[in-house]
């Protein structure tokens, strides 16, 4: 009874995410981007999927899944001129479910150059050049949570997230804290949620009498995954909301063989397509993701190495059967003929 007032609490959150509401303006969170292009295949969604080190900053309470050590990386252009580049990592603590885990993302733009006035004719004059690159840093830790006769698979996570700009001479710095939690209801079924930017102390500039005051948005997303053909198919959707709007996410998957897998996903009302290639410890993800002009369509490259990933929704039950080891009884003689 307990376990399903909880679960209708849930569903109850998750039916609020969807509503939308107006909001001022913020600056763009980068962390938003940083997932692995198998995530992007499945149309960024899996908050309630995440199982293998690309997921750490969709929901930080991946991390308490992992059983070996995972290292990935992602590499995309933004806009077609932006580089960006994503390196996660997660290291399982023990054997009680608990792990740490570590992301950094750089954005760089280039440089830019700079006008020093106008010629005799009118035209811009050359001048210096100005740097512009973004850099995050997060740490997280996840962990198992069981509680006796009412929860046995539930999973939090926190990620700590250092933020910090340049463009020229100006600098920007911020602190932000992520908050996640996976719950598996089922062998087929489980639930997520994620608080993004939760907790931020707000940025801070170099040379403004306003740091402090501009703020990232803080997103809610809740999500469910479903796992069908004994793992091999998997449906993911995601609710997001924050101050400003509402919008929804889904993904695809199917494994053939455990080795390939092929993905399709929404993200709003953007395609996306993706590859996987499975050997071992060693998994190569492509994904595509369409938009409408004038921007261009994102290609996402990652690598994975280490075999963090687990099928998710698979709850082995090992059962203990008690074995009389004492010695069969022989009898007290024994006749050749």
């Amino acid at each position: 009874m307990r376990k399903t007032v909880y679960i209708l609490l849930f569903l109850s959150a998750f039916s609020l995410a969807a509503f939308e509401v107006s909001g001022d303006g913020s600056p763009v969170d980068l962390t938003r981007i940083g997932v692995s292009a198998r995530w992007w295949g499945l149309g960024r969604a899996g908050t309630a999927l995440s199982d293998d080190s690309g997921a750490l900053l969709l929901n930080p309470a991946s991390m308490a899944m992992a059983r070996s050590f995972e290292l990935s990386g992602m590499s995309t252009q933004v806009l077609g001129v932006t580089n960006y580049t994503l390196i996660n990592s997660v290291l399982p603590l023990n054997d009680s479910y608990q792990a740490f885990g570590f992301s950094f993302i750089n954005e760089n733009a280039g440089t830019i150059i700079a006008t020093s006035g106008k010629d005799a004719y009118g035209h811009p004059v050359k001048g210096g050049t100005i740097e512009n690159s973004n850099s995050i840093i997060s740490l997280g830790l996840a962990s198992k949570v069981a509680i006796p006769d009412l929860i046995d698979d539930l999973y939090l996570g926190v990620l700590f997230k250092g933020y910090h700009k340049v463009l020229g001479d100006l600098t920007a710095t911020s602190m932000a804290v992520d908050f996640g939690a996976i719950y598996k209801w089922t062998s087929f079924l489980s639930l997520g949620f994620t608080a993004r930017n939760a907790l931020q102390s707000g940025i801070n500039y170099s040379t403004s009498e306003k740091s402090g005051e501009e703020h990232y948005d803080t997103d809610y997303i809740a999500g469910l995954a479903l796992s069908l053909l004994n793992n091999d198919l998997t449906l993911a959707v995601d609710q997001y909301t924050n101050a400003k709007f509402g919008r929804t996410y889904a993904g695809l998957e199917y494994w053939l063989a455990n080795t390939v897998a092929l993905r399709t996903g929404l993200a709003e009302n953007e395609m996306t397509l993706g590859v996987g290639l499975r050997y071992e410890f060693f998994q190569l993800d492509v994904g595509y993701r369409y938009q409408d002009a004038p921007l261009d369509n994102q290609v996402y490259f990652s690598v994975t190495l280490g075999n963090a990933r687990r099928l998710f929704l698979t709850r082995p039950k090992i059962e203990i059967i008690e074995n009389d080891s004492r010695p069969a009884s022989v009898p007290e003689e024994m006749h050749i003929l």
